[in-house]
Protein backbone atom coordinates (compact mmCIF):
# COMPACT_ATOMS: atom_id res chain seq x y z
CA UNK A 1 0.00 0.00 0.00
CA UNK A 2 1.57 3.30 -1.07
CA UNK A 3 2.01 6.16 1.88
CA UNK A 4 -1.18 8.33 0.28
CA UNK A 5 -3.45 5.01 0.61
CA UNK A 6 -1.99 4.39 3.91
CA UNK A 7 -2.43 8.09 5.27
CA UNK A 8 -5.88 7.62 3.99
CA UNK A 9 -6.72 5.03 5.97
CA UNK A 10 -4.85 6.29 9.18
CA UNK A 11 -7.15 9.45 8.78
CA UNK A 12 -10.50 6.75 9.23
CA UNK A 13 -9.27 5.06 11.57
CA UNK A 14 -8.54 7.98 13.83
CA UNK A 15 -12.01 9.05 13.39
CA UNK A 16 -13.31 5.97 14.97
CA UNK A 17 -14.65 5.49 18.50
CA UNK A 18 -12.26 2.87 20.26
CA UNK A 19 -9.61 1.77 22.64
CA UNK A 20 -7.19 2.95 19.79
CA UNK A 21 -8.68 6.26 20.03
CA UNK A 22 -9.42 7.12 23.43
CA UNK A 23 -6.11 8.55 24.81
CA UNK A 24 -5.35 4.67 27.12
CA UNK A 25 -1.99 5.48 27.72
CA UNK A 26 -0.15 2.40 28.32
CA UNK A 27 2.62 4.50 30.95
CA UNK A 28 -0.31 4.81 33.69
CA UNK A 29 -0.94 1.63 34.35
CA UNK A 30 0.45 -1.87 35.59
CA UNK A 31 -1.06 -3.45 32.09
CA UNK A 32 -0.36 -7.23 33.43
CA UNK A 33 -2.36 -6.45 36.78
CA UNK A 34 -5.09 -4.68 34.75
CA UNK A 35 -4.83 -7.99 32.92
CA UNK A 36 -5.25 -10.23 36.00
CA UNK A 37 -8.14 -7.94 36.93
CA UNK A 38 -9.34 -8.41 33.74
CA UNK A 39 -9.91 -12.28 33.56
CA UNK A 40 -11.26 -12.53 37.00
CA UNK A 41 -13.93 -10.45 35.97
CA UNK A 42 -14.80 -12.94 33.43
CA UNK A 43 -14.83 -15.52 35.62
CA UNK A 44 -17.26 -14.04 38.61
CA UNK A 45 -18.98 -11.30 36.85
CA UNK A 46 -22.38 -11.25 34.94
CA UNK A 47 -22.03 -12.21 31.36
CA UNK A 48 -23.40 -8.72 30.05
CA UNK A 49 -20.06 -7.15 30.42
CA UNK A 50 -17.64 -9.84 29.03
CA UNK A 51 -17.25 -8.40 25.38
CA UNK A 52 -16.54 -5.53 26.59
CA UNK A 53 -13.30 -7.12 28.80
CA UNK A 54 -12.20 -9.17 25.91
CA UNK A 55 -12.16 -5.65 23.98
CA UNK A 56 -9.72 -3.99 26.55
CA UNK A 57 -7.90 -7.22 27.18
CA UNK A 58 -7.50 -6.93 23.14
CA UNK A 59 -5.82 -3.46 23.78
CA UNK A 60 -3.58 -4.26 26.58
CA UNK A 61 -2.03 -6.98 24.30
CA UNK A 62 -1.66 -4.19 21.23
CA UNK A 63 0.15 -2.13 24.05
CA UNK A 64 2.62 -5.13 24.86
CA UNK A 65 3.17 -5.40 21.01
CA UNK A 66 1.49 -8.70 20.88
CA UNK A 67 -0.94 -8.06 17.93
CA UNK A 68 -1.67 -12.12 17.31
CA UNK A 69 -2.97 -12.34 20.97
CA UNK A 70 -4.77 -9.00 20.81
CA UNK A 71 -6.71 -11.18 17.68
CA UNK A 72 -7.45 -13.47 19.69
CA UNK A 73 -9.68 -11.78 22.38
CA UNK A 74 -11.03 -9.69 19.57
CA UNK A 75 -12.43 -12.67 18.52
CA UNK A 76 -13.50 -13.67 21.62
CA UNK A 77 -15.54 -10.46 22.41
CA UNK A 78 -17.02 -11.21 18.81
CA UNK A 79 -18.09 -15.13 19.60
CA UNK A 80 -19.64 -13.58 23.05
CA UNK A 81 -21.85 -10.98 21.20
CA UNK A 82 -22.68 -14.05 18.95
CA UNK A 83 -23.94 -16.10 21.57
CA UNK A 84 -25.83 -13.74 23.78
CA UNK A 85 -29.02 -13.96 24.32
CA UNK A 86 -29.68 -10.32 23.07
CA UNK A 87 -32.16 -10.27 20.07
CA UNK A 88 -31.35 -6.65 19.15
CA UNK A 89 -29.19 -3.97 18.23
CA UNK A 90 -26.26 -6.72 18.26
CA UNK A 91 -24.53 -4.67 15.10
CA UNK A 92 -23.96 -1.78 17.90
CA UNK A 93 -22.07 -3.65 20.09
CA UNK A 94 -20.20 -4.46 17.36
CA UNK A 95 -19.08 -0.95 16.47
CA UNK A 96 -16.06 -0.58 19.38
CA UNK A 97 -14.52 -4.05 18.08
CA UNK A 98 -14.97 -3.39 14.67
CA UNK A 99 -12.68 -0.71 14.74
CA UNK A 100 -10.22 -2.87 17.65
CA UNK A 101 -10.39 -5.09 14.63
CA UNK A 102 -9.77 -2.57 11.88
CA UNK A 103 -6.44 -0.97 14.14
CA UNK A 104 -4.93 -4.70 14.62
CA UNK A 105 -4.71 -5.06 11.29
CA UNK A 106 -3.15 -2.00 10.66
CA UNK A 107 -0.65 -2.20 13.05
CA UNK A 108 -0.21 -5.78 11.37
CA UNK A 109 0.29 -4.52 7.87
CA UNK A 110 -2.71 -6.24 7.12
CA UNK A 111 -3.83 -2.67 5.10
CA UNK A 112 -6.85 -4.48 3.51
CA UNK A 113 -8.27 -6.48 6.38
CA UNK A 114 -8.22 -2.90 8.32
CA UNK A 115 -10.06 -1.01 5.92
CA UNK A 116 -12.51 -3.79 5.09
CA UNK A 117 -13.09 -3.31 9.05
CA UNK A 118 -12.94 0.47 9.22
CA UNK A 119 -16.14 0.14 6.48
CA UNK A 120 -17.65 -2.26 9.13
CA UNK A 121 -18.06 0.15 11.65
CA UNK A 122 -19.15 3.20 8.92
CA UNK A 123 -21.87 1.01 7.48
CA UNK A 124 -22.80 0.96 11.11
CA UNK A 125 -22.38 4.55 11.86
CA UNK A 126 -25.28 5.17 8.29
CA UNK A 127 -27.53 2.72 9.65
CA UNK A 128 -27.54 4.96 13.23
CA UNK A 129 -27.63 7.94 12.19
CA UNK A 130 -31.48 9.16 12.35
CA UNK A 131 -32.93 9.17 15.95
CA UNK A 132 -33.47 7.10 17.67
CA UNK A 133 -31.51 4.95 16.76
CA UNK A 134 -28.28 7.13 16.85
CA UNK A 135 -29.26 6.91 21.05
CA UNK A 136 -28.90 3.23 20.62
CA UNK A 137 -25.71 3.59 19.21
CA UNK A 138 -23.94 6.12 21.70
CA UNK A 139 -25.62 4.75 24.80
CA UNK A 140 -23.22 1.89 23.89
CA UNK A 141 -20.28 3.63 22.77
CA UNK A 142 -20.52 6.13 26.21
CA UNK A 143 -21.37 2.62 27.97
CA UNK A 144 -18.12 1.27 26.43
CA UNK A 145 -16.13 3.68 27.08
CA UNK A 146 -16.81 4.56 30.82
CA UNK A 147 -16.39 1.05 31.61
CA UNK A 148 -13.07 0.60 29.69
CA UNK A 149 -11.87 4.04 32.09
CA UNK A 150 -13.76 2.52 35.16
CA UNK A 151 -11.40 -0.81 34.45
CA UNK A 152 -7.85 1.32 33.51
CA UNK A 153 -6.99 3.13 36.30
CA UNK A 154 -8.10 5.49 39.24
CA UNK A 155 -6.63 8.34 36.87
CA UNK A 156 -9.47 7.81 34.18
CA UNK A 157 -12.14 8.12 37.43
CA UNK A 158 -13.69 11.32 35.89
CA UNK A 159 -13.75 10.90 32.65
CA UNK A 160 -15.53 7.13 33.18
CA UNK A 161 -18.04 9.27 35.34
CA UNK A 162 -18.43 11.99 32.32
CA UNK A 163 -19.20 9.04 29.93
CA UNK A 164 -21.69 7.30 32.30
CA UNK A 165 -23.19 10.89 32.85
CA UNK A 166 -23.80 11.46 28.81
CA UNK A 167 -24.88 8.58 28.42
CA UNK A 168 -28.07 8.84 31.27
CA UNK A 169 -29.19 11.64 29.52
CA UNK A 170 -30.15 9.87 26.67
CA UNK A 171 -31.76 6.75 29.02
CA UNK A 172 -31.55 7.90 32.67
CA UNK A 173 -33.75 4.18 33.76
CA UNK A 174 -30.42 2.15 31.65
CA UNK A 175 -29.68 -0.58 34.55
CA UNK A 176 -25.83 -1.05 33.20
CA UNK A 177 -25.27 2.48 32.95
CA UNK A 178 -26.83 3.42 36.39
CA UNK A 179 -24.63 0.15 37.39
CA UNK A 180 -21.49 2.10 35.77
CA UNK A 181 -21.79 5.50 37.04
CA UNK A 182 -22.50 4.77 40.59
CA UNK A 183 -19.47 2.68 40.96
CA UNK A 184 -17.25 5.37 39.50
CA UNK A 185 -18.44 7.54 41.87
CA UNK A 186 -18.24 5.72 44.79
CA UNK A 187 -15.05 4.87 43.69
CA UNK A 188 -13.81 8.52 43.24
CA UNK A 189 -15.46 9.04 46.39
CA UNK A 190 -12.99 6.02 48.08
CA UNK A 191 -9.86 7.84 46.79
CA UNK A 192 -10.94 11.01 48.06
CA UNK A 193 -8.75 12.59 51.26
CA UNK A 194 -10.93 15.49 51.62
CA UNK A 195 -12.82 15.93 55.30
CA UNK A 196 -15.65 16.93 53.45
CA UNK A 197 -17.42 14.39 51.56
CA UNK A 198 -20.22 14.63 50.28
CA UNK A 199 -21.62 10.89 49.94
CA UNK A 200 -22.79 11.49 46.28
CA UNK A 201 -22.84 7.99 45.89
CA UNK A 202 -25.53 7.10 47.94
CA UNK A 203 -28.32 7.89 45.91
CA UNK A 204 -26.52 6.60 42.92
CA UNK A 205 -26.10 3.12 44.79
CA UNK A 206 -29.56 2.88 45.91
CA UNK A 207 -31.14 3.45 42.49
CA UNK A 208 -28.62 1.00 41.14
CA UNK A 209 -29.72 -1.31 43.27
CA UNK A 210 -33.23 -0.93 42.58
CA UNK A 211 -32.76 -1.01 38.90
CA UNK A 212 -30.53 -3.79 39.47
CA UNK A 213 -31.54 -5.67 42.50
CA UNK A 214 -29.23 -9.16 41.25
CA UNK A 215 -26.29 -7.22 41.54
CA UNK A 216 -24.86 -8.02 44.98
CA UNK A 217 -21.48 -6.47 44.16
CA UNK A 218 -23.70 -3.52 44.03
CA UNK A 219 -25.37 -3.90 47.56
CA UNK A 220 -22.17 -4.37 49.35
CA UNK A 221 -21.00 -1.26 47.80
CA UNK A 222 -24.19 0.39 49.41
CA UNK A 223 -23.79 -1.46 52.78
CA UNK A 224 -20.09 0.14 52.98
CA UNK A 225 -21.85 3.64 51.75
CA UNK A 226 -24.26 3.43 54.37
CA UNK A 227 -21.75 2.90 57.43
CA UNK A 228 -20.10 5.60 55.89
CA UNK A 229 -23.07 7.89 56.76
CA UNK A 230 -23.55 5.66 60.07
CA UNK A 231 -26.38 3.50 59.09
CA UNK A 232 -25.19 0.67 60.55
CA UNK A 233 -28.30 -1.56 60.44
CA UNK A 234 -29.09 -0.81 56.90
CA UNK A 235 -25.79 -1.97 56.11
CA UNK A 236 -25.31 -4.94 57.97
CA UNK A 237 -28.61 -5.92 56.39
CA UNK A 238 -27.02 -5.64 52.53
CA UNK A 239 -24.09 -7.26 53.91
CA UNK A 240 -25.84 -10.53 54.70
CA UNK A 241 -27.97 -10.61 51.95
CA UNK A 242 -25.52 -10.54 49.49
CA UNK A 243 -23.04 -12.92 51.41
CA UNK A 244 -26.34 -15.29 51.54
CA UNK A 245 -26.87 -14.34 48.06
CA UNK A 246 -23.49 -14.88 46.05
CA UNK A 247 -20.79 -16.46 48.86
CA UNK A 248 -18.51 -17.28 46.24
CA UNK A 249 -18.37 -14.23 45.01
CA UNK A 250 -14.58 -12.26 45.46
CA UNK A 251 -16.19 -8.92 45.03
CA UNK A 252 -18.86 -9.63 47.56
CA UNK A 253 -16.20 -10.97 50.15
CA UNK A 254 -13.84 -8.40 50.10
CA UNK A 255 -16.95 -5.41 50.67
CA UNK A 256 -17.64 -7.47 52.79
CA UNK A 257 -14.83 -7.73 54.66
CA UNK A 258 -13.71 -3.72 53.86
CA UNK A 259 -17.46 -3.46 55.83
CA UNK A 260 -16.03 -5.64 58.81
CA UNK A 261 -12.72 -4.18 59.46
CA UNK A 262 -14.25 -0.55 59.52
CA UNK A 263 -16.58 -1.64 62.28
CA UNK A 264 -13.19 -3.40 63.99
CA UNK A 265 -14.37 -6.93 63.63
CA UNK A 266 -10.67 -7.64 62.33
CA UNK A 267 -10.49 -11.15 62.60
CA UNK A 268 -13.88 -11.21 60.83
CA UNK A 269 -12.72 -9.59 57.43
CA UNK A 270 -9.40 -11.70 57.56
CA UNK A 271 -11.48 -15.03 57.19
CA UNK A 272 -13.76 -13.52 54.41
CA UNK A 273 -10.51 -11.96 52.55
CA UNK A 274 -8.43 -15.83 53.45
CA UNK A 275 -11.46 -16.89 51.07
CA UNK A 276 -11.48 -13.85 48.70
CA UNK A 277 -7.50 -15.04 47.99
CA UNK A 278 -7.94 -18.58 47.33
CA UNK A 279 -10.27 -17.70 44.74
CA UNK A 280 -8.41 -14.44 43.09
CA UNK A 281 -5.02 -15.04 43.88
CA UNK A 282 -3.39 -12.48 42.59
CA UNK A 283 -5.77 -9.62 43.76
CA UNK A 284 -3.96 -6.82 44.49
CA UNK A 285 -6.98 -5.33 46.15
CA UNK A 286 -7.57 -8.37 48.34
CA UNK A 287 -3.44 -8.82 49.24
CA UNK A 288 -3.98 -5.21 50.28
CA UNK A 289 -6.85 -5.03 52.16
CA UNK A 290 -5.24 -8.63 54.18
CA UNK A 291 -2.13 -6.33 54.63
CA UNK A 292 -4.29 -3.23 56.24
CA UNK A 293 -6.26 -5.98 58.45
CA UNK A 294 -2.93 -7.27 60.07
CA UNK A 295 -1.37 -3.71 60.42
CA UNK A 296 -4.54 -2.93 62.42
CA UNK A 297 -3.44 -6.23 64.88
CA UNK A 298 -0.11 -5.24 65.19
CA UNK A 299 -0.13 -3.86 68.90
CA UNK A 300 2.93 -2.43 71.15
CA UNK A 301 5.41 -5.46 71.70
CA UNK A 302 5.38 -7.03 75.32
CA UNK A 303 6.55 -10.51 77.06
CA UNK A 304 3.29 -11.62 77.04
CA UNK A 305 2.22 -10.84 73.18
CA UNK A 306 5.80 -11.50 71.37
CA UNK A 307 4.90 -14.41 69.44
CA UNK A 308 1.43 -13.48 68.54
CA UNK A 309 2.51 -9.80 67.12
CA UNK A 310 5.78 -11.72 65.02
CA UNK A 311 2.96 -13.75 63.51
CA UNK A 312 1.02 -10.34 62.43
CA UNK A 313 3.68 -8.11 61.35
CA UNK A 314 5.12 -11.07 59.24
CA UNK A 315 1.85 -11.68 58.05
CA UNK A 316 1.09 -7.85 57.38
CA UNK A 317 4.63 -7.17 55.36
CA UNK A 318 4.00 -10.40 53.29
CA UNK A 319 0.73 -9.43 52.00
CA UNK A 320 2.10 -5.59 51.43
CA UNK A 321 4.85 -6.79 49.53
CA UNK A 322 2.47 -9.20 47.53
CA UNK A 323 0.58 -6.35 46.52
CA UNK A 324 3.24 -3.95 45.59
CA UNK A 325 5.16 -6.89 43.63
CA UNK A 326 1.45 -7.09 41.79
CA UNK A 327 0.60 -3.58 40.81
CA UNK A 328 4.27 -2.17 41.34
CA UNK A 329 2.37 1.78 39.93
CA UNK A 330 0.48 1.65 42.87
CA UNK A 331 1.23 4.22 44.59
CA UNK A 332 -1.36 2.92 47.65
CA UNK A 333 0.53 0.00 47.71
CA UNK A 334 3.87 1.57 48.66
CA UNK A 335 2.82 3.65 50.96
CA UNK A 336 1.01 0.91 52.88
CA UNK A 337 3.98 -1.40 52.67
CA UNK A 338 5.68 1.65 54.25
CA UNK A 339 3.41 2.17 57.14
CA UNK A 340 3.43 -1.61 57.93
CA UNK A 341 7.42 -1.42 58.19
CA UNK A 342 6.87 1.53 60.09
CA UNK A 343 4.42 -0.24 62.68
CA UNK A 344 7.00 -3.15 62.75
CA UNK A 345 9.60 -0.80 63.77
CA UNK A 346 11.63 -2.10 60.38
CA UNK A 347 12.79 1.67 60.29
CA UNK A 348 15.75 0.98 57.62
CA UNK A 349 13.03 -0.60 55.29
CA UNK A 350 10.23 1.69 56.37
CA UNK A 351 12.84 4.95 55.51
CA UNK A 352 13.49 3.28 52.19
CA UNK A 353 10.23 2.50 50.87
CA UNK A 354 9.30 6.03 51.73
CA UNK A 355 11.83 7.82 49.62
CA UNK A 356 10.85 5.11 47.00
CA UNK A 357 7.34 6.11 47.33
CA UNK A 358 8.32 9.98 47.38
CA UNK A 359 9.73 9.80 43.83
CA UNK A 360 7.35 7.67 41.90
CA UNK A 361 5.94 9.37 38.63
CA UNK A 362 2.76 8.92 39.58
CA UNK A 363 2.10 10.19 42.96
CA UNK A 364 0.00 12.88 43.84
CA UNK A 365 -0.26 15.72 46.25
CA UNK A 366 -2.63 14.30 48.46
CA UNK A 367 -0.47 10.94 48.54
CA UNK A 368 2.53 12.77 49.47
CA UNK A 369 0.46 14.30 51.97
CA UNK A 370 -0.33 10.71 53.35
CA UNK A 371 2.94 9.60 53.50
CA UNK A 372 4.52 12.67 54.92
CA UNK A 373 1.68 12.20 57.78
CA UNK A 374 2.66 8.94 58.55
CA UNK A 375 6.42 9.37 58.36
CA UNK A 376 5.88 11.84 61.11
CA UNK A 377 4.08 9.88 63.43
CA UNK A 378 6.56 7.30 62.69
CA UNK A 379 9.31 9.93 63.77
CA UNK A 380 7.47 11.06 66.88
CA UNK A 381 6.22 8.00 68.53
CA UNK A 382 8.96 5.60 67.62
CA UNK A 383 12.20 7.02 66.86
CA UNK A 384 11.64 9.71 69.37
CA UNK A 385 12.68 12.32 67.07
CA UNK A 386 10.35 15.68 67.51
CA UNK A 387 12.31 17.56 65.44
CA UNK A 388 11.56 14.95 62.62
CA UNK A 389 8.10 14.81 62.89
CA UNK A 390 7.87 18.52 63.10
CA UNK A 391 9.62 19.18 59.61
CA UNK A 392 7.62 16.45 57.77
CA UNK A 393 4.35 17.64 59.22
CA UNK A 394 5.67 21.25 57.49
CA UNK A 395 5.70 19.08 54.29
CA UNK A 396 1.62 18.06 54.86
CA UNK A 397 1.11 21.21 55.59
CA UNK A 398 3.25 23.00 52.54
CA UNK A 399 0.68 21.15 50.42
CA UNK A 400 -2.46 23.05 50.39
CA UNK A 401 -5.50 19.83 49.86
CA UNK A 402 -7.69 20.81 52.65
CA UNK A 403 -7.22 16.60 53.52
CA UNK A 404 -7.92 15.23 56.83
CA UNK A 405 -3.65 15.00 56.82
CA UNK A 406 -3.25 18.43 56.68
CA UNK A 407 -5.82 19.40 58.86
CA UNK A 408 -4.56 17.21 61.93
CA UNK A 409 -0.89 17.90 61.25
CA UNK A 410 -1.72 21.55 61.55
CA UNK A 411 -2.55 20.44 65.06
CA UNK A 412 0.17 17.73 65.72
CA UNK A 413 2.65 20.78 64.52
CA UNK A 414 1.26 23.22 67.17
CA UNK A 415 1.20 20.92 70.31
CA UNK A 416 5.12 19.62 69.16
CA UNK A 417 6.34 23.32 68.95
CA UNK A 418 4.57 23.64 72.32
CA UNK A 419 5.99 20.91 74.08
CA UNK A 420 9.17 21.47 72.30
CA UNK A 421 9.22 25.56 73.51
CA UNK A 422 8.12 24.02 77.46
CA UNK A 423 10.65 21.87 77.71
CA UNK A 424 12.89 23.79 76.41
CA UNK A 425 11.87 26.50 79.10
CA UNK A 426 11.58 24.16 82.03
CA UNK A 427 14.75 22.79 81.43
CA UNK A 428 16.84 25.57 82.02
CA UNK A 429 14.93 26.54 85.05
CA UNK A 430 15.02 23.03 87.00
CA UNK A 431 17.09 20.17 85.35
CA UNK A 432 15.22 17.56 87.62
CA UNK A 433 11.75 18.56 87.23
CA UNK A 434 9.43 16.27 85.03
CA UNK A 435 10.19 16.45 81.21
CA UNK A 436 6.74 17.66 79.48
CA UNK A 437 7.58 15.61 76.11
CA UNK A 438 8.72 12.22 78.42
CA UNK A 439 5.16 12.91 80.00
CA UNK A 440 3.52 13.16 76.82
CA UNK A 441 5.21 9.78 75.35
CA UNK A 442 3.94 7.82 78.53
CA UNK A 443 0.13 9.42 77.61
CA UNK A 444 0.30 7.64 73.74
CA UNK A 445 0.78 3.86 74.90
CA UNK A 446 -0.41 2.54 71.55
CA UNK A 447 2.08 2.93 68.66
CA UNK A 448 0.41 5.80 66.71
CA UNK A 449 -0.73 7.50 69.39
CA UNK A 450 -1.93 10.43 67.99
CA UNK A 451 -4.45 12.27 70.05
CA UNK A 452 -8.13 10.93 70.66
CA UNK A 453 -9.69 13.33 68.39
CA UNK A 454 -7.42 12.25 65.49
CA UNK A 455 -7.78 8.14 66.47
CA UNK A 456 -11.42 8.29 65.90
CA UNK A 457 -11.27 8.85 62.10
CA UNK A 458 -10.17 6.07 59.78
CA UNK A 459 -7.33 7.85 58.28
CA UNK A 460 -6.12 4.24 56.68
Amino acid sequence: MSNILKKSLMDRLLKLQCHFTWDLLGEDVDIDNVEERLNDQIVFLPDALKHRMYNLLAYLKHLKGDHEEAMIQLQNAEAHIQGSNISEDTDVRRTVMYANFAWVFYHQNQFNKSFTYAEKVETILKQYESPPKKNTLLLDIYGEQGWTYLSFTGKYYQRAAECFAKALELDPEDPELNSGYAMTVYRMESFGYSSNTENKSFPLLERAVRLNPKDTVLKVLLAVKCQDMNNYNQGTMLIEQALQEQPESPYVLRYAAKFYRKNKQINEAIAMLKKAVSLTPTSVTVHYQLAKCYKDLIKMPTPYNRQQNNETIKNAIFHSEKAVELNRLSVGAHILLAQVYMKANEHQKAKEEFNKTLTMNNIDSEQKQELHFYWALHLKHLRRSESGAVRHFKEVIDIQNPTWFREISIKELERLEETMRLGSHNCKLDAGSPHPIRNSRRMRPTLYGVDSHVSAVDLV
